[in-house]
């Protein structure tokens, strides 16, 4: 015959057996639920890197392009400075505004066209002429 209390303790096994098992389900579920957060978090993660990678290989592909046209331009000034640097020693060279007026009033006096020469003759004539009315 059982006694009273066994069949207490086959109770309590049985349900204590019954809770342990729901306890290691709900666990379990909660174990699928993180590992599942996890990968979830792990595929955001890698699409986060490699989409930052792909980023910082544009922005490097893209400040190639700025070195290299800064670049240019730096050459380009470089060229400027030096053709207006030669362009100040030709104007050095070359005759001021008062020269030019200058050599144009001498043109002008010894242009033939515009000028009028006399002859020795011409000369002699009239000199005589004046001493003759001066005498």
């Amino acid at each position: 015959m059982a006694l009273p209390f066994e069949k207490q303790q086959v109770a309590d096994i049985s349900g204590m057996t019954t809770e342990v098992v729901h306890r290691l389900n709900e666990s379990s579920r909660r174990m699928k639920t993180i590992e599942q957060r996890i990968d979830h978090l792990e595929q955001q993660i890698q699409t986060l890197e490699e989409t930052a990678i792909t980023q910082m290989d544009d922005i490097r592909v893209n400040l190639e392009r700025i070195v290299a046209k800064v670049g240019g331009v730096a050459e380009r000034l470089t060229g400027i400075e030096n053709e207006l640097l030669r362009i100040n020693k030709e104007l050095g060279k070359t005759a001021a505004k008062s020269e030019m007026k200058q050599l144009e009033t001498y043109i002008d006096i010894m242009n033939p066209i515009k000028s009028k020469f006399i002859t020795k003759g011409e000369l002699e004539r009239t000199l005589d002429e004046r001493i003759k009315k001066h005498a």
